[in-house]
């Protein structure tokens, strides 16, 4: 099992410790030690306690305190033959489940400072993606409305392409990859488009593994250049993660608006139905 993130270390350790625990509490029925099933109980409990305080140093004195007093109880030998299984679970499980615990809290911690960090984020640029530092859904939207009524009203003179880059099979990749590290690989997909965009190009993340690139004035004609300078450039990602070459799939999709007909009763929902349709048709390459 690859660890993929401090969660699953956590939660694999805390399983072993059960296991090791509970295989303690066997062993002192079996002796027929009431007092060392209630000790060895109270010890794991008080590894709960010990972790949950944020005194990290209060934490490790008092586990300091229990391994020193369940290596004295196994120096003696009345104490060692009367209470061998407390003595063993006071020496390994409370520093154990003491460790374990805080690095829980100091995650649960993180990930809520995080999160406000997000939502404040999010209430300064409501058009931005946290995650990607590329425009959102919302931002997408106005502006694709906005490039619908621009192509209405000047036909002539005004174009525009939107081009989507989609991550594809997205729950597997997020079960490989993880939470955190599809984070990371989203962030560096924003970072390359936005290396190969032109000046006038925006780039949006809309969820979902979805990217939506915004070009005005790049008609059908010269639309291809999009993305053929994606395809040749995809591979730093795949490099940057370490990926192997058949897991991942990415697709494109493109479309162009030029003529007053092509736009006359689009709606956004619409454009972006049709960007997503051609999406479908190309794999763009296969990496992981």
């Amino acid at each position: 099992m690859k660890f993929k993130s401090v969660e699953n270390m956590i939660f694999v350790g805390m399983l072993l410790i059960l296991m090791y625990q509970y295989a303690l509490l066997y062993l002192s029925v079996i002796d027929g030690s009431w007092l060392n099933f209630l000790i060895v109980s109270l010890v794991f409990v008080f590894g709960l306690l010990l972790g949950r305080t944020t005194y990290i140093i209060l934490g490790s004195v008092l586990s300091f305190v229990s391994m020193s007093a369940g290596g004295l109880m196994l120096m003696i030998p009345y104490t060692r033959v009367m209470y061998f299984w407390s003595a063993i679970s006071l020496l390994t499980i409370t520093p154990l489940m003491t460790y374990l615990m805080y690095l829980l809290d100091h995650q649960l911690l993180k990930r809520k400072a995080l999160i406000q960090e997000m939502e404040q984020i999010q209430k300064e640029k409501p058009d931005l993606d946290v995650i990607t530092d590329a425009l959102n859904q919302r931002a997408l939207d106005r502006d694709v409305a906005q490039e619908l009524k621009l192509v209405y009203y000047h036909g002539k003179d005004y174009r525009f392409t939107l081009t989507m880059v989609k991550i594809d099979f997205l729950e597997n990749i997020i079960n490989f990859l993880g939470n955190q590290r599809f984070n990371r690989l989203l962030k560096a997909t924003a970072e390359h488009l936005n290396s190969m965009l032109f000046t006038v190009d925006d780039l949006y993340y809309i969820g979902t593994g979805r990217f939506v690139i915004l070009s005005p004035m790049l008609g059908s004609d010269n639309a291809p250049v999009m993305k053929k300078k994606i395809k040749d450039h995809i591979d730093d990602i795949a490099q940057e993660f370490g990926l192997a070459r058949d897991a991942l799939v990415l697709r494109m999709g493109q479309v162009s608006y030029s003529t007053q007909d092509n736009v006359q009763n689009r709606s956004v929902e619409d454009t972006l139905a049709q960007l997503e349709r051609s999406a479908e048709t190309d794999i763009v390459k296969e990496y992981m």
